[in-house]
């Protein structure tokens, strides 16, 4: 065969073979997933959120499968907010309460973080609440009605259910004149 004509069939069945080693946008996804997943087992949030994304820039993938990749890219951008709140509880479970309180509260309820604190919180809760059905009390008896309010308001947001703090808002409270 001539080089030309060689040639000439290599231009010709090099698209064809290109095409038959690519892969379809759904067994690329499918890959790329593999490796989401890893990341998102392995607390990797940043690298997780990068190739749920590479997902999402594939073109002409089904409803489904873009789906699945949107769920993970938020799973994985709620893990790093979540990862920030935890930093901020541990800092402050130790000395301030009211701070660990919020951070524990404003992660989200399946994160990763929340229950890797969810023992600490469990720790600090008691002292939490007695401490603020104390100010709340101590607002009712001086007549800080809008402060023991509040306090009480702190307690049922954690514990609805807290005996001591359905009981002192159900009491009146009278504002003491000055």
């Amino acid at each position: 065969m001539q080089p030309r004509t060689r040639l000439k069939l290599i231009s010709l069945a090099l698209p064809i073979l290109l095409l038959a080693c690519g892969k379809n946008p759904e067994e690329k996804a499918a890959e790329i997933a593999k490796d989401v997943d890893a990341a998102l087992g392995t607390q990797r949030w940043e690298q997780a959120e990068k190739k749920a994304q590479e997902i999402l820039a594939i073109a002409k993938l089904s409803d489904a499968t873009r789906d699945q990749a949107r769920l993970k890219l938020e799973q994985a951008k709620s893990e790093q907010q979540a990862k920030l709140h935890f930093q901020r509880f541990s800092g402050a479970a130790g000395t301030d309460h009211d701070t660990a309180m919020a951070a524990f509260r404003d992660m989200a309820q399946g994160s990763y973080y929340r229950t890797l604190a969810k023992s600490e919180y469990d720790r600090i809760l008691p002292s939490y609440v007695e401490d603020h059905l104390e100010k709340a009390g101590s607002a009712t008896f001086n007549g800080r009605c809008t402060d023991a309010k509040q306090q009480l308001q702190l307690v049922l947001d954690v514990d609805p259910q807290n005996a001591k703090a359905v009981e002192l808002s159900k009491k009146p409270c009278a504002k003491k004149a000055e």
